[in-house]
């Protein structure tokens, strides 16, 4: 039985994960709402991606407003407020949330009262009913009677969390710092400008000249 999917936020995120999905035909993406762009450029952004290069799919935008991959009708909508994206009645099971902008519980639940089954988050949410789910390293803590929105963490987390995994229970530690040197996000300017976030101050620097670099440190306890 194939599991449909639906994409709120057809960004770097949503356009990778669709790609990925050719290659696991138990998932079929069932409709995409982006509010950017509209249809031909959803299209146009997946089928050339500059860093992955050209999508060998065919992929194009529709007469009436939806998206052709591979020669099957996706859905598309343009709604800014999920809310109005009734995922029920478009006949979707899961929910792939890969806009960044809604990390809170109350406003992930709209997706759920919308008629969709699961939410799968692309971004850490910093809750505690929410499960982090790092696949290889605590993937066998989800409960789907219990776990109805998850999230895939972060992109250091995914980097960091098996590797600390394996030598914390096969060597044990017990404090670590890390550095994160990070690619260009969306979120930098093209040349130094002020910006919504001052107090991360890599964001006001030109994108060509700045690496985002992030430091942290944790603490673990064998047992």
């Amino acid at each position: 039985m194939e599991l449909r999917i639906g994409i709120n936020g057809f960004g770097r995120m949503g356009r990778l994960v669709t790609r990925a999905m050719t290659l696991h035909p138990q998932l079929e993406l069932a409709h995409v709402n982006e509010h950017k762009g509209g249809p031909a450029t959803a299209a146009h952004l997946l089928a050339f991606d500059s860093v992955h290069g050209r999508w060998h799919v065919d992929v194009c935008a529709t007469a009436a407003g939806d998206l052709e991959i591979d020669g099957r009708t996706i859905g598309f909508t343009d709604h800014a407020d999920p809310a109005n994206v009734r995922w029920g009645d478009l006949g979707v099971d899961l929910v792939l949330e890969c806009t960044g902008a809604f990390r809170t519980v109350p406003t992930l639940t709209t997706h759920l009262a919308n008629g969709a089954s699961k939410v799968v988050v692309a971004a850490p949410v910093h809750d505690d009913s929410v499960l982090n789910v790092v696949m290889g390293c605590n993937d066998e803590r989800y409960d789907p009677a219990r776990h109805h929105i998850v999230t895939a963490a972060s992109c250091t987390t995914n980097c960091l969390a098996p590797v600390v995994k394996v030598l914390h229970e096969g060597v044990g530690i017990n404090h670590g710092a890390i550095t994160t040197i990070h690619d260009v996000t969306n979120t930098q300017v093209v040349v130094d400008a002020p910006h919504k976030d001052p107090v991360s101050y890599t964001h006001l620097r030109a994108h060509e000249t700045v690496l985002v670099i992030a430091y942290s440190v944790f603490c673990l306890k064998r047992g």
